[in-house]
């Protein structure tokens, strides 16, 4: 009996030596460079070696477009494998999905768990340039466009294109009364003036298709992801 546990052991911890030991460092910088296509492929061969690893979990994550899914598996990286290299990651990478929803008390208690477990982490910094607001509601009419998009934010989701400011206003308010930043430009398509209403600010665009889908689906809204002006 004691052989088994012996053998049952060893087993373990050779399975968390392999878990840990997967290089997804090349397969992230095809994310980058925008080649999905093939970092899904290495997502698939990394499975095929050991889907239990913290990196295979957390490059699953990154590429899968369902967004509640994405937030299930980056909380399983950060809980389940505290020591993973990936950790602090996933959890930075759960406060953006969170800030850009609007959940900004959910976000702050992501935040102070990273300060807490990794006071060295490089994505402090990142977070620390998010701003708390104290009033997420703010209503157009009282104070027009007193909100704008930071200049670090590169992407942003459209929901909607007025040629009457005053639907678009209304639209505005809406996403704003709901928790949502929400902003509203200009934009002259043949000589006719529209006004953009868009919702969220992000600075990557995986952030952003995240957002989008489950927007999505608890609204029935739909967007498009453009680039923040």
């Amino acid at each position: 009996m004691k052989i088994k546990k012996i053998i049952l052991m060893m087993f373990i911890s050779v399975s968390i030596f392999f878990a840990q030991s997967i290089n997804i460092t090349q397969t992230l910088q095809k994310i980058k460079q925008n080649k999905i296509s093939e970092a899904k492929k290495d997502l698939i061969r990394f499975k095929k070696i050991n889907a239990n690893s913290p990196a295979v979990i957390y490059l699953d994550a990154l590429l899968t477009e369902n967004g509640t899914k994405a937030q299930k598996l980056y909380n399983l990286v950060s809980t389940t494998f505290p020591a993973s290299k990936f950790a602090d990651a996933a959890l930075f990478r759960s406060f953006s999905f969170y800030y850009a929803l609007g959940l900004y008390k959910k976000a702050s208690e992501i935040k102070t768990k990273l300060e807490s477990k990794y006071p060295n982490s490089k994505y402090l910094k990142k977070m620390n340039r998010q701003i708390f607001p104290t009033d997420e509601v703010v209503l157009v009419n009282t104070s027009p466009y007193k909100h704008k998009i930071k200049s670090n934010t590169l992407f942003t989701i459209q929901v909607g294109a007025f040629s009457s400011l005053q639907n678009a206003e209304k639209l505005k308010n809406r996403l704003l009364k709901a928790g949502y930043f929400s902003n509203i430009k200009p934009k002259v398509v043949n000589r006719k003036t529209l006004h953009i209403v868009t919702i969220g600010k992000f600075t990557e665009k995986n952030e952003a298709f995240t957002f989008l889908d489950v927007f999505k689906n608890k609204y029935n809204f739909s967007g498009k992801i453009i680039k923040a002006e």
